[in-house]
C-alpha cells in the first residue's frame, strides 16, 4: 500500500491491513463484495478519519495506483470510454473532495455501491430504520473476548530470558502514550492497538531476559490489561473486561507491583458496581486497599466502596468511606501507576468529584449530587486536553441530569442533557447509554426521542459490528492466583 506522509495516517493503514488480513483468514471461501464492504465498514469503525471512499481502497487492499488500473480495466471491460483520472484526483476524493456526476457514476460501478457508501452523498434515513450489515465472519471470535482469553492464558506463565534496553523503553513508553491518549480519543481504534502492543510484550516474555527486565514486561503486560479491562467496559463487554481486570492483578502480583495490583482490584469492583453485584464490589475495593491505601489509587477505592455502600443502603459506611478517600488523596505519596502514567489510570479531582455526586445521587442526597456534579464540570472545563476525560465529564453531566430530575426540575436536566446529546457515535460509552436510560421514565416529549436515538446508536453497537462475537464462543476465566476473590 501506499506510505502515507503522517504518523496518524500510517497507524491507520496498518489498522486497515489488519482488519482486512484478520477478516479474510476467517473466510475460508473467496471473499464476496459484501465482504469487502463488511472490512470498509469495520475499517471506518476504527479509524473514522479516514473516508468511506479511501475506507473502500484499502478494504480491497488496492493501492491508489492499482485502484486507477482496476477503473481503467474496468472501462475497458464495459466499453465505456476511458477518462483522464489521475493520481492526484483520487487522493483528493480521498481527503474528501466530492467527484463530479460522471465521475461517481464510474466508481460506484468500480466499488459495486452507491455514492452514499462511498461518502459522496449524504444518507438521511433515520439512524433507527437503519439496518445493521446482514453479513457476519462465521464462526469467527471477536477481537476483544479473544484479547482477554490470551491475556488470562498468559498471565500466570513465568519465563526468565534476555531482552534489550531500548525494547523495553519502547515498549513503556507506548504503553504510556496509550494511556493518555485514552482520555481524549475514542476507544475502538485504541483497542485494537492495545492487544498489538500487548502481543509484543508477550513474545517479549516468551524470550530469555534479566529477572529485574522480566519484571518490568509483567507490569506493562498487567498494564495493558487493564487498558483493555477498560475499552471492554466502554464497549459494553463486561466479561472479558472482568477477565481482562483479572489477568492485570495476576501481572501485578507476578511482578510484586502494589499500585498495579490495587488497580486492578478497583476496576473489578467497577464491573461489579454495573453488573449489580454490589457486596462483590465492596469487596474488590476493600482487597484493593490493603494494598494500595493512600494517594490517588487509595482514593479510587474508597470511593468505588463509597458508591457500592450507597446501593446497598450502608449510609453510614458509604459517608466513612467519602471522608477516607479525601483523607487517603491528602496523606499518600504519588506513584508509578496513578501518577505516572496517569491518563486512564489517574484519579484527578474532577473524577473524585463525579464519584461523589454519583455516590450522593445513591444515597437519595440529589441536592448534594446537583453541588458535586457541577463541581466535577467545572474542573473538567479548566482541564487541559490531556487530563479532560470525556468519558468521565460526559457521565458528570448524566448524572446531573438524573438529580435535576430527582430533584423534579426537568429544565435543568435538560440544561444537562443536551452538551451529552451531541457526543459522536464512536464516544457514547455503555455506562453513559445506561445512565441516561435510567432517565427516560422521567422525561417526555422530544427530549424522550432524543434520549432514545442516542442511546440506540454508541460505542457498544459500533463495536458489536466492527468486533462481531460468535454466539458459541465461551469466554474462559482469568487465572486464579493467591487471594483472588469473586
Amino acid at each position: 500500500m501506499t506510505t502515507p506522509s503522517r504518523g496518524g495516517d500510517r497507524s491507520a493503514i496498518q489498522i486497515a491491513g489488519g482488519i482486512r488480513e484478520r477478516t479474510l483468514a476467517a473466510l475460508g471461501e473467496p471473499p464476496t463484495t459484501a465482504v469487502f464492504h463488511q472490512i470498509a465498514d469495520e475499517i471506518h469503525l476504527c479509524c473514522p478519519q479516514l473516508t468511506r471512499f479511501k475506507c473502500l481502497r484499502l478494504a480491497y487492499g488496492w493501492t491508489v495506483e492499482e485502484a486507477i488500473e482496476r477503473f481503467h480495466a474496468m472501462c475497458d471491460r464495459e466499453q465505456i470510454k476511458r477518462r483522464g483520472l489521475s493520481e492526484r484526483s483520487w487522493r483528493e476524493w480521498e481527503a474528501g473532495a466530492r467527484p463530479d456526476r460522471d465521475y461517481t457514476d464510474l466508481l460506484c460501478r468500480l466499488f459495486e455501491t452507491g455514492p452514499v457508501q462511498l461518502g459522496f452523498a449524504r444518507d438521511y434515513t433515520p439512524p433507527e430504520m437503519r439496518r445493521p450489515a446482514a453479513w457476519r465472519r462465521p464462526a469467527a471470535p471477536d477481537l476483544i473476548s479473544a484479547a482477554a482469553q490470551e491475556a488470562s492464558e498468559h498471565a500466570e506463565r513465568v519465563e526468565t530470558s534476555e531482552i534489550g534496553d531500548s525494547t523495553l523503553e519502547r515498549l513503556r513508553t507506548q504503553v504510556i502514550w496509550l494511556s493518555r491518549r485514552y482520555v481524549w480519543e475514542a476507544p475502538l481504534p485504541l483497542f485494537v492497538e492495545m492487544r498489538a502492543l500487548q502481543e509484543q510484550t508477550r513474545r517479549a516474555l516468551e524470550r530469555h531476559v534479566h529477572p529485574g527486565q522480566a519484571g518490568e514486561l509483567y507490569f506493562l503486560a498487567g498494564t495493558l490489561c487493564g487498558l483493555m479491562a477498560n475499552a471492554s467496559m466502554d464497549m459494553g463487554r463486561r466479561v472479558p473486561a472482568d477477565t481482562l481486570a483479572r489477568a492485570a492483578w495476576t501481572y501485578g502480583r507476578i511482578a510484586g507491583h502494589r499500585s498495579l495490583m490495587g488497580w486492578a482490584r478497583g476496576m473489578q469492583a467497577s464491573v461489579a458496581l454495573w453488573d449489580r453485584r454490589y457486596e462483590d464490589a465492596a469487596g474488590y475495593a476493600e482487597d484493593g486497599l490493603t494494598q494500595l491505601p493512600r494517594g490517588q489509587g487509595g482514593a479510587r477505592l474508597h470511593m468505588l466502596r463509597a458508591r457500592a455502600g450507597a446501593m446497598l443502603g450502608w449510609t453510614r459506611e458509604a459517608e466513612d468511606d467519602l471522608l477516607k478517600a479525601a483523607d487517603a488523596r491528602e496523606s499518600g505519596a504519588g506513584d508509578e501507576l496513578h501518577d505516572g502514567f496517569a491518563g486512564e489510570f489517574s484519579f484527578r479531582p474532577a473524577k473524585h468529584a463525579y464519584y461523589t455526586a454519583v455516590t450522593h445521587l445513591h444515597l437519595g442526597q440529589p441536592a448534594r449530587a446537583i453541588e458535586q456534579a457541577r463541581t466535577a464540570l467545572d474542573l473538567y472545563e479548566r482541564e487541559d486536553r490531556q487530563n479532560r476525560s470525556y468519558g468521565c465529564e460526559a457521565m458528570a453531566g448524566a448524572h446531573l441530569a438524573v438529580a435535576h430530575l430527582m430533584e423534579d426540575d426537568p429544565g435543568g436536566a435538560e440544561q444537562a442533557l443536551t452538551p451529552l446529546l451531541a457526543l459522536p457515535p464512536e464516544r457514547r460509552i455503555d455506562s453513559l447509554a445506561e445512565t441516561l436510560q435510567s432517565t427516560r421514565t422521567m422525561v417526555r416529549g422530544a427530549l424522550a426521542e432524543r434520549l432514545e436515538s442516542f442511546c440506540a446508536t454508541g460505542l457498544p453497537q459500533s463495536a458489536a459490528r466492527a468486533l462481531p462475537e460468535a454466539l458459541s464462543e465461551a469466554v474462559p476465566e482469568a487465572p486464579r492466583g493467591e487471594g483472588d476473590m469473586r
